[in-house]
This record gives C-alpha cells, structure tokens and sequence, in this order.
C-alpha cells in the first residue's frame, strides 16, 4: 500500500505544480478584475440605478433659509457626495467579495473536507495567495478608478466655473460695451444686476443672483421646477425684476438692462414750473413723429395718463409731494436707438437744506441736470411790472425763496455727494415765457443777468458745471393742441447727447 502511495506521489505533486499556480493566478487575476469591477457596479447603482433602498447621499443636505430658491447645479456640491456614495458602496462590494472568497479558502481545510484535503488544501493555498496578490492590484485599480472619477468631476467643475466666469463676464462686458448702467427708480441706488421672481406658475419665489454659478450656467431650475434664464443675453430681462437692494425690493417693471439709461434730474425753487416743464418734455416726445415714447411701467403710466390736460393755459398740476420722487419712466426709441428715459421732479422744499438734498441720491446718476428758475419769483423783475399786471399774474407766481437759494444748496450737496460738475451739463430753464415780453434777441443768459438780476447765479453756473445751456420756455399746449415751439430745443439739447435723436422739425428757442 505505501508502494502504491509512493507511486502516486510523483503524478501527485506533479499536477500540484500544475494546479496550485493556476488556481493561484486564476484568483489573482479574478480579484485584480473584480475589485476595481466593484466600483464600476457602485458607480451604475448610484448614478444610473439609484434603487430606493439606496439611501441619499450624506451632503444632500435642505439648504438654508436663506439660499436661492433653486436647485443647486450636479457639479456644485451632489457629484462630489456621490462620489463618496459610490466609493462606499463600491467598497461595501467589493469588501463582501473579499470575505466570500476567504470564507471559502477557509471552507477546504474544515473536516468536511476531509477525504479530499490532499486535493483542496494546496488548492485552497494557491487560492490564498492569489487572493492576497489579487486584492493588492485590485485595490490600486480599484483606487485609481477613484482618483480618475474625482479628477473628473474636479475638472469638470473647474470647466464649469471658469464657463460661469467668462458667460458673468461676458454678458457685464456688454453691458458696458452697450453703457447701460441701471439705477432703481426707488431707492436711487446703482443696480448691478437685478434679482428675478420665478415665472413659474403659482410661483413668485425671488431669486436674488440668477447669473452663472452654483446653480446653473445657461438655465437654473427653480424649487418649483421652473427654468429661469440666467443672463441677460437669454432673457432674463424678460423675468418680472425687482431691486437687489436691502430695504428696497421694490418691483422693476421697466425691464433694466436692454436699454441705456439716461437720468434727467430737475430741480429749482418751489412753484418754479419743474412738474409743468417734465410733463411738456415727456408730450413733446410722446407726440414727435419719427419717435417711439411709452410709458415703461404702469405707474408712470398711471401718474402721466392725463398730463396734456395739465398743459393747457390757466391748468397747473398738482403741487409735488415733499416726499421722496419716484423716477418716472420713459421708453424711447429713434433713430440712435432705445433709451429709458428716467425723469425725477423733486419737490422745491427738499433743495433748501442739505439733509434733504442729500436724499435725492439720483442726483449722482445724472450729467445732465435741469436748474428751473421762476422770473417772476425774482423781486428784480417783478418790481418792474405794471400793478395791473402784477395782480394778473400774482396766482401763478412762485412764492418761493431766492431760486440763488435752490442752486447754491443743490450744486454744493452735489459737489459733496461726489457728482464731477465740470464733467456735468446743465440746462438753465427760465419758465413763464407765455406770459413776458421777448427780449427782443437779447441771449437769455445776457437777460437774465440784465433783466433778472442773476449775474452771480450766471457766472456760478458757468464756473461750476462743464457745458451749460440756458434757455427761455413756456410748457403749455398752444391752440390746437399743440406745445409751445420753445420745447423744441430745449429737448433737442437735454436728450441727443444720450442718443436720443429728434427728428427735423422747427426749433422755436426765444431769445
């Protein structure tokens, strides 16, 4: 019997020398595979399987009360997590292949086994061996697929993040290439960018910063599941815009940023005709052939439906309110093309003291400024008119301080708040043209000085401001409707610096 044993011994070890390396590799070359195969599997389970058993990863967090109302872009923050989700369930896999494969390695050498341990016991040997060197390739590839999903999901994001640079870029380059700066109406305050409700259905969550970024390059998905634009260039001026500015958050209904904005400030004593001129300029423009001017919000709408009802001789409108103005808003489109036009009428009160001036923050939004000057109000003048005339005009005459007065405190909260005069134009208007004899060809500025008194306000002016214009008007409707010719070129002067051409017709200046 041992004869016949030693016999075998030889075939024995012989097909050992066979089997034991090749169970060996086999099980190495099955781990090397199936290790870094498990991460594969983790990544079809959690990106394209995603059962419900498995649970969400650890950073999809609710986001805070005060973050956009949207929903955070895959590459901000849900690849990353699920990059970890996928290294642990791929690890959870690839942890249970292990402990199969040794727990059958364990398996041949148990007594079950026992009449064929000369065959399972070498076998299982080999297998172990393999395992082990098949567990330590297997694990760099199954580390290098991780590096490479990481670095990917990494550069990915960086691409991403650059394309949200160069999109913010690119649509503010254009904004500036085009000069459009916006201002709110409300608050006076520049206005970078506007923050957009949702225009999704039942909807009016308020996105405060829809641009390129965390939460979409082209479009953002709102929590309600609506699409909103994310630049200008897309349409985001389209959405309904509301001040980004705390404390304001009023609605911006004119759609900013299409068009050039052009604030039109006009201050002067109180009664000194700046409500009755802002209504003639915005007529005239409204009525010129050759232009298109519409109200660009319902409030304008609403407060100028019936302005050339105010314009006929013996009306007046309303005395302006102390409080802060309102920009009223005018779209224009010529020839130069499209310009909002933003006018603000300040009450004659607020130009006499500093703390009050310094309130009307559109003031440093403008270059061009309209200093309206009653000359009736002027003791100068009014000294001189017949009794009989002065009881005629005694009810429209402003009854205000020095219009001195209004400038000086005007053009030094100005030069305080940071407006570069010498780079600013201003248009003085002397109103009530209707009712005073022509000077006879004499040029206003020399009347006023003249006539009026006012050399000391005219030698101010010409040394404060950059370009300086006067003029004489009266904004009231002639017979049959139409303006007096004095609008013409005082308009003409006031706009077409800002692109606003007018086209030909007859300038009616009184000189």
């Amino acid at each position: 019997m041992i004869l016949i044993y030693l016999i075998l011994l030889g075939p024995y070890f012989f097909c050992l020398s066979f089997a034991v390396p090749a169970a060996a590799m086999l099980t190495a070359i099955g781990y090397a595979v199936a290790i870094p195969g498990c991460y594969v599997v983790g990544l079809f389970r959690v990106l394209a399987v995603r059962p419900e058993s498995l649970p969400s990863p650890r950073m999809f967090r609710r986001q805070a009360a005060d973050a956009e109302p949207a929903v955070r872009g895959y590459f901000y923050g849900p690849a990353f997590a699920e990059v970890e989700q996928v290294a642990k369930v791929a690890f959870e896999f690839a942890s249970d292949l292990v402990e199969r494969g040794w727990k059958a390695v364990g398996i041949s050498f148990e007594e079950g086994f026992k009449g064929k341990r000369l065959i399972t016991v070498p076998l299982a040997i080999g297998a172990g061996a393999g395992m082990v060197a098949g567990i330590a390739v297997g694990a760099v590839g199954f580390a290098a697929i991780a590096v490479v999903h990481t670095v990917v999901a990494a550069v990915v994001l960086v691409a991403i993040r650059i394309t949200g640079l160069i999109l913010r870029g690119v649509d503010s380059g254009l904004l500036r290439i085009k000069n459009i700066r916006m201002t709110c109406p409300h608050c006076f305050e520049r206005v970078p960018y506007p923050a957009y409700r949702c225009s999704g259905r039942d909807c009016s969550r308020l996105h405060r910063d829809v641009r390129p970024g965390s939460y979409g390059l082209f479009r953002r998905r709102c929590l309600c599941g609506a699409r909103l634009p994310t630049l200008l260039l897309l349409g985001s001026a389209r959405l309904d815009a509301v001040c980004p500015h705390e404390g304001c958050g009023r609605s911006l209904e004119h759609r900013p940023g299409e068009a050039q904005e052009v604030v039109l400030p006009f201050f002067g004593a109180s009664g000194a005709g700046k409500t009755r001129l802002m209504y003639a300029i915005v007529t005239l423009l409204r009525s010129t052939a050759g232009l298109e001017a519409d109200f660009a919000d319902s409030a304008t709408g609403r407060d100028l439906a019936d302005i050339r009802l105010l314009l006929a001789p013996g009306k007046a409108p309303a005395r302006t309110a102390v409080a802060l103005p309102r920009g009223q808003l005018l779209r224009v489109k010529s020839s130069g093309g499209t310009r909002l036009l933003q006018l603000f009428d300040g009450a004659g009160e607020r130009f006499y003291r500093s703390d009050t001036t310094h309130e009307l923050g559109y003031l440093t939004k403008a270059r061009t400024f309209v200093l309206v000057i009653d000359p009736l109000s002027i003791e100068h003048l009014w000294v001189g008119i017949p009794a009989e005339r002065q009881a005629e005009l005694a009810a429209v005459r402003s009854q205000a301080p020095s219009p001195e007065l209004a400038y000086d405190q005007t053009h030094q909260q100005m030069e305080a708040m940071g407006v570069r005069l010498k780079k600013a134009r201003l248009a003085v208007v002397f109103s009530r043209a209707d009712l005073l004899e022509a000077p006879n060809g004499e040029p206003v500025s020399e009347w006023a000085q003249d006539t009026l008194g006012l050399g000391n306000l005219i030698r101010s002016v010409r040394h404060e401001f950059g370009e300086i214009e006067f003029f004489r008007t009266a904004s009231v409707l002639e017979d049959g409707g139409k303006l007096h010719p004095s609008m013409v070129e005082l308009t003409r002067w006031l706009v077409t610096a800002d692109g606003i051409t007018l086209p030909d017709q007859p300038n009616g200046r009184i000189r």
